[in-house]
This record gives structure tokens, C-alpha cells and sequence, in this order.
């Protein structure tokens, strides 16, 4: 699966994140307690080392084609605002999951809805 995939809208941009995103990964996750109460693998102290695995596991799982999981970025000026994903795919029921996580700063402003309908 091509890794380069980008999904635009009117605001927003979807696309993987890179290696070098992984000190924005890790500030957001930190500076934004409302996640650390609902993933658990979100915490205060969130590390770049942990950002850095995050998004290798990430990648890969789009290469084997196991999950889909899209940074979403604004289009104004490319502020990383979270993430929506398709995984837990059950091939046998034709179905899956979409999830999505947003930072704090941009929640309640119908970013994920406008996410997860792409």
C-alpha cells in the first residue's frame, strides 16, 4: 500500500505521519490530558523514543494493510491536530473500526466528524 496516501477537504489534510513529526506526536499527547483518561498508551510524559515507535507501528500496520491511521492536519498552516483510524478489520463480517483521537486544543470544533467522513 502506498505510504504517500493524502486525503484533503475545505480545512483539513490526512495523511501518514513521517519520522520527524515524532516531536509534535509526543508534545500534543503530553499537553493534552483529556486523551490520557481514554488510550492508554497516552500519558504526561509521553516520549519522541515513544512518538518514534508509535508511527513505525503505524506505517507498517498500513504496509501489511492491517489498520489505516491518518494524522490530520489543518490546510491554513499544517497544525497537527490528532488522528482517525480504520482497523480491527473482521473480513469474515465485512466490517471494522473507525477511531479517531483529537488534542484538546481542537476538540468541539467538528474537526474529527469532518476527519472521519473522508
Amino acid at each position: 500500500m502506498n505510504t504517500n496516501y493524502t486525503i484533503y477537504t475545505k480545512r483539513l489534510c490526512l495523511r501518514l505521519l513521517t519520522p520527524d513529526e515524532a516531536p509534535i506526536l509526543a508534545d500534543t499527547i503530553c499537553t493534552s490530558p483529556s486523551l490520557h483518561q481514554w488510550i492508554d498508551w497516552c500519558h504526561s510524559e509521553f516520549t519522541e523514543s515513544e512518538a518514534l515507535d508509535f508511527i513505525g507501528a503505524t506505517r507498517l500496520n498500513w504496509v501489511k494493510a492491517n489498520a489505516f491511521g491518518f494524522a490530520i492536519f489543518t490546510r491554513s498552516d499544517n497544525e497537527f491536530l490528532g488522528m482517525v483510524a480504520l482497523n480491527e478489520f473482521y473480513h469474515t463480517f465485512n466490517m471494522g473500526s473507525l477511531g479517531y483521537w483529537m488534542k484538546d486544543k481542537a476538540q468541539h470544533k467538528g474537526y474529527a466528524v469532518e476527519a472521519m467522513e473522508l
